[in-house]
């Protein structure tokens, strides 16, 4: 990684962050506070939890758009099979497994659980359970924002290619997401403006605590 194009990188995102479109990206910071709120795995009603976790009062842009709908296919998931359900978000946030690892057989789970709905419901048209790489990547983002942060492999790959990153990636890596957002960060919290930046655009709403959010708002920065 070349540190001088990670450094017009940071320069970009601290111009953004003093513009007057900065709250552009501020939704997430809004549904990462519902799901640290809500979530809890053993919850009794797991669908009850589950839907208050992800909420958000601006945007569902990220659980509910054309063609995609995670949220409602796993809600039926729930009402289905809740403990496997329960089970594979037990295993999604094992964090003494390896990364890449957890969401691949989260991938799988939910595999499982599609075919087990439609056998349950043989007049039901699913044939999609919508849990790609990013949006499982979602969940432990949330569940875990001091060490992780939401993925979006277009804004990624576009990233690595701005900081002259070698081998831009084909497919999906996240151990390699995840040291490199790691790395970002730590540039991104020794910038006292920027941080000074950050928080002053916060609402009550927001997600206040320590989090990667804005290393994911300065890599979507290189899509939008």
């Amino acid at each position: 990684m070349n540190l001088n194009k990670l450094k017009k990188c940071i320069a970009r995102y601290k111009s953004f962050l003093q513009s007057e479109k900065n709250d552009r990206f501020l939704y997430v910071w809004e549904s990462l506070n519902y799901f640290q709120d809500n979530w809890k795995t053993e919850a009794s009603d797991l669908a009850e939890m589950y839907d208050r976790s992800l909420n958000n009062t601006t945007s569902r842009r990220q659980w509910k758009k054309e063609d995609f709908f995670p949220k409602e296919m796993m809600l039926k998931f729930i009402k289905t099979e809740p403990e496997y359900v329960r089970l594979a978000f037990r295993d999604l946030f094992n964090e003494d497994k390896s990364l890449s690892g957890r969401v691949d057989r989260f991938g799988y789970y939910c595999e499982e659980l599609l075919k087990i709905y439609l056998e349950k419901n043989p007049k039901g048209k699913e044939n999609d359970h919508y849990h790609t790489p990013e949006f499982i990547m979602l969940y432990v983002a949330y569940r875990f924002p001091e060490k992780y942060t939401l993925y979006d492999s277009k804004s990624f790959n576009y990233f690595l290619e701005d900081v002259e990153a070698k081998n831009v990636l084909a497919g999906h890596d996240l151990g390699r997401y995840a040291k490199l957002t790691k790395t970002v960060n730590t540039f991104l919290q020794k910038d006292e403006e920027i941080i000074s930046l950050i928080k002053n655009r916060l609402e009550d709403k927001h997600y206040q605590g320590i989090n990667f959010l804005s290393v994911y708002e300065m890599m979507l920065l290189n899509k939008y």
